[in-house]
């Protein structure tokens, strides 16, 4: 395609030409015709490709927020021509990143190593390149795109976060993967003897009708739970940097309780994410994890269950009101630890709600206990402070 300056030249050039046929000017044809020549020498250079084969390895796919990503882009020369310099551009999501080809002769290989911008979470397609040429006098520029696409995971990062202890009995050898316990008190299921079974849970009837032992499996009710309820509305907070911080404090405890091999959940608007898998899996979801007009805490508060379920619940937020506390003062006697966290510029002013009201943490040990922190490491910090000094 031409260029502004193509198109100029090419208009210029066509004037020219009617112009000295018109007036009977040959000096204006010629340069009329001197013009056209060079449009059409600038889009025959960009329109010859050279025969290139591209590959590139993307390491690692799946990154925490500002680590390093690198690509290796390797090219080599297959035509029987060679390849002149020319600029292709990779990209991250929107990021474009110009990277220039050098000189190569036919059978090449030249190989490029850089990095990926990866100070933004989210979730973002790198490549496929773009392909950009253009002449010597900048007539005519010609752009394609080659190679795959890869896709890459900018995780939140994650900060040190203690487990709310539970009051209840917990399974003195620890948690195990299944959270399946030979002394549970609530049943599970039944299944056949193994060699090793305690005898004790033979259940006679059962065994009988099977015609082989069947052995009571109970399940560990008593296990840590983690409940987290991100507020993901835009005007929670200050600015788009705090709805990260907070992203990161989910992302912080989640993690430890999948570490652990503990059950925990963020419910984020109208998205509930269960850590059920590994941790890539749970960072990989709060990586796509975007602000969007969505419920906000009262609403998330009121689809907690209201019976007693012994879990830990951190609500996430840049803003309260009155109708925040008194949704979670309302949940609060159903967990074993209730906590507010609020991220903002100034950490002093949460102590009061938006409408002017002042907050008291625990309200008498039922309530929220309430950290204000500027960052997301902070906020973690004070929560391991508040749950050390609880035990």
């Amino acid at each position: 395609m031409p260029t502004r300056l193509g198109a100029a030249m090419l208009t210029a050039g066509l004037c020219c030409l009617i112009g000295g046929y018109l007036l009977g000017y040959p000096r204006l044809d010629v340069l009329g015709c001197a013009a056209l020549l060079a449009v059409a020498a600038a889009w025959a250079a960009v329109t010859w490709r050279p025969s290139l084969a591209l590959s590139r390895d993307l390491h690692p796919a799946h990154v925490t927020r500002g680590e390093t990503a690198v690509c290796v882009l390797t090219v080599r020369n297959t035509g029987r021509l060679p390849a002149p310099r020319t600029i292709v551009h990779d990209r991250l999501g929107d990021h474009r990143l110009p990277l220039e080809l050098p000189f190569l002769r036919p059978g090449a290989t030249t190989t490029i190593t850089y990095r990926l911008d990866t100070t933004r979470r989210g979730v973002f397609d790198a490549g496929p390149l773009r392909w950009e040429r253009r002449d010597t006098l900048g007539l005519a520029a010609t752009a394609r795109t080659t190679g795959d696409v890869r896709r890459v995971h900018v995780h939140p990062a994650t900060h040190p976060m203690a487990i709310v202890p539970s009051g209840r009995v917990r399974n003195p050898e620890g948690p195990v993967a299944d959270t399946v316990l030979a002394g549970g008190a609530t049943f599970h299921r039944l299944r056949e003897y193994v060699p090793g079974d305690d005898l004790r849970q033979v259940h006679w009837r059962s065994s009988a009708r099977a015609g082989t032992l069947m052995v009571r499996e109970n399940v560990d009710t008593s296990l840590p739970a983690t409940t987290v309820l991100l507020d993901v509305h835009p005007d929670a907070y200050d600015d788009a940097a705090f709805f990260e911080e907070a992203v990161e404090v989910a992302a912080s405890a989640l993690v430890a309780a999948v570490r652990l091999r503990f059950p925990a959940r963020c419910v984020a608007g109208d998205t509930t994410i269960d850590a059920r898998g590994g941790a890539r899996d749970v960072l990989d979801r709060l990586a796509a994890l975007t602000a969007a007009a969505a419920p906000r805490l009262p609403h998330l508060a009121d689809t907690l269950p209201h019976r007693r379920t012994g879990t830990a619940l951190i609500a996430v937020t840049g803003r309260i009101d009155a109708a925040d506390l008194a949704a979670l003062r309302r949940v609060a006697p159903s967990h074993d630890r209730t906590a507010l966290v609020v991220l903002r510029h100034d950490p002093a002013a949460a102590g009061t709600s938006d409408g002017g009201a002042a907050i008291r943490p625990g309200d008498g040990g039922t309530g929220p206990s309430v950290i204000a922190a500027s960052s997301a490491a902070e906020a973690c910090a004070r929560w391991n402070t508040l749950i050390g000094a609880g035990r």
